[in-house]
């Protein structure tokens, strides 16, 4: 074995570095494709309620990814944004697990903007996070911290429905939603409320621009349930 293992590595080192570096390209290109094409019914989805990926699609699209920064919630967005967000430079994506309480993202993209107020700094969470923290985008307006909150608004906090059955049933305990987009200006923010799949992009450029004014914005999107994640 170790013999296989020293021939093997004296034939890797034997290549030419860029030949090996552009098979590996090639080999990752590839699987990404193939990948990205059993994904595509859902990125380039119609379909109304929206579907999330499709809304990610167009946000990605859309914004100047090399003067944003994105993080995501906890629960259904994080799954969601952290296989297909694609960054263009480092620093632009602050992503993280499940250790945190819902909710973590607002607070961390509202920080994010005072460390880098040049940049478009997004926060992508869910109707259950917002519900949990949703009152700090005030603190964005007051002070004038130009943020763009995306709420994925589906009606149901997702997460525990496997332990959470019984008093689903009987309490609705996992339904919850709303009109984020009327709390907002209720907060003294600009905000918007998107249905249908051609609003997606014009609604991006119109909360990147108010952004830009030094002024938070809410986006708010009424999706589907959506449970489909990839793993891969």
């Amino acid at each position: 074995m170790l013999e296989a293992l020293t021939a093997e590595i004296a034939r890797q080192r034997s290549e030419p570095a860029t030949a090996k570096a552009d098979a590996l390209k090639s080999e990752i290109a590839l699987i990404k494709a193939q990948w990205k094409s059993d994904w595509a019914a859902q990125l380039d989805s119609d379909e109304e309620p929206l579907n999330q990926y499709r809304v990610l699609r167009d946000l990605m699209a859309t914004v100047d990814r090399d003067n944003t920064i994105v993080t995501h919630d906890s629960g259904s967005p994080r799954e969601q944004t952290l296989p297909f967000w694609e960054t263009t430079v480092p620093g632009s994506y602050m992503g993280w697990g499940k250790s945190t309480q819902l909710g973590y993202g607002l607070g961390l993209n509202i920080g994010a903007k005072l460390a880098a107020p040049g940049k478009l700094c997004i926060n992508i969470m869910g109707d259950a996070a917002i519900g949990m923290t949703g009152m700090d985008i005030e603190t964005a307006a007051r002070n004038d911290i130009g943020t763009l909150t995306i709420v994925f608004n589906n009606g149901i906090m997702a997460a525990e429905r496997d332990v959470l059955v019984g008093s689903t049933q009987k309490y609705g305990t996992l339904t919850v939603g709303g009109d984020y987009s009327r709390v907002a200006a209720g907060l003294g923010l600009a905000s918007n409320r998107v249905e249908r799949p051609a609003d997606i992009v014009p609604a991006i450029r119109e909360a990147v621009a108010v952004t830009e004014t030094g002024k938070p914005y809410l986006l708010e999107f009424v999706v589907k349930e959506g449970r489909d994640f990839s793993r891969e």
